[in-house]
């Protein structure tokens, strides 16, 4: 991802010139964060303010709108009397030095695949209205382009050995107690291996989390790495401690994994549901009675996943989703 976020914000530059930038991809099925990486832009605790304020409608441009509306872009600057509508501009941007932010959020195909930031230094001139409308043009292009990163990658089986781990995520965002799985896991997780305290969050798994409490209930997230997908549950846990998440982190198992693999790689509905039946075990024939389609025609489907997966056999691609 930080290769990714690299690129994409140079060839960004050309068009609209910024300091920082914030890029997350998003679970295709929920919308849930399943990738994150960002350069010179705001603190983790300020980008978690940044989505609370989406949730309680504090934000002039919430992505939640960004992403499935007409207009993709929303600009907020400190310079111009027209931005200076957002209060936590004010108060988390300039404290962090910076003055300007534009929002983008990344649809292609009529799917909501990520969402990205842009920063300017306070002092800098503000996005102008010609950058936005450059930024509503490339919006399709670069969500196409974080979803080609994703589905780029052969479908592989996890390279993964950990066994599943479990964190309890406190109100206050912190890890009250955590298998020594989980401990590894959100090293992993971490933007830089390693680097996260054994009490602090990954962004991603601060996601779960919070859209756990949101909805009241669950969430899930499937994150495309290059070992491996692994899937994040969060479930908010009954008991004294209002808001406390359990979140479990595993490699993905076939049945989660099958319905976000569909959508990263194209997967047609028929598809889908003949790699339903081959995750079963069952041969062509089988599937071919099941499904009132001849073995030429599952054949032929077969033929179209392997290509769209990077696989070479109902084998790599059993493994692949296993």
């Amino acid at each position: 991802m930080p290769d990714l976020g690299r690129a994409l914000s140079d060839e960004l530059r050309r068009f609209v010139p910024h300091d920082g930038y914030m890029l997350a991809g998003l679970d295709p099925l929920n919308r849930a964060s399943c990738l994150f990486t960002e350069e010179h832009d705001y603190s983790e605790a300020a980008a978690r303010r940044m989505a609370l304020d989406d949730d309680a409608r504090a934000e002039r441009h919430p992505f939640e709108r960004l992403v499935p509306g007409p207009a993709k872009v929303g600009v907020v600057g400190l310079g111009a009397a027209r931005h200076r509508h957002r209060v936590r501009l004010r108060n988390v941007s300039v404290p962090e030095g910076f003055g300007g932010e534009m929002r983008i959020g990344l649809t292609h195909a009529r799917v909501a695949w990520g969402g990205l930031i842009l920063v300017r230094e306070r002092g800098s001139r503000p996005f102008s209205t010609a950058e936005a409308a450059h930024a509503q043009l490339l919006a399709e292009p670069l969500a196409a382009a974080l979803k080609r990163f994703v589905a780029s990658a052969p479908l592989r089986p996890s390279r993964y050995s950990l066994s599943p781990g479990v964190a309890v995520v406190g109100a206050d965002d912190k890890v009250t107690s955590a298998t020594p799985s989980a401990h590894e896991w959100m090293r992993l997780l971490a933007p830089v291996a390693g680097s996260v305290d054994e009490r602090d969050l990954t962004a991603t798994v601060w996601n779960i989390a919070h859209l756990a409490r949101r909805a009241g209930g669950q969430a899930l997230s499937r994150v495309p790495t290059r070992d491996g997908w692994i899937a994040l549950h969060g479930q908010l846990l009954e008991g004294p401690e209002a808001g406390a998440v359990a979140v479990t982190i595993q490699p993905a198992p076939g049945r989660l994994l099958l319905p976000a693999v569909s959508v990263w790689y194209g997967i047609t509905t028929r598809e889908r549901t003949v790699m339903q039946e081959v995750l079963q075990g069952l041969p062509t024939k089988h599937i071919a009675r099941r499904l009132d389609l001849s073995p030429h025609t599952v054949n032929d489907h077969l033929k179209a996943i392997y290509r769209k997966t990077g696989v070479n056999s109902r084998e790599e691609l059993l493994t692949g989703l296993a």
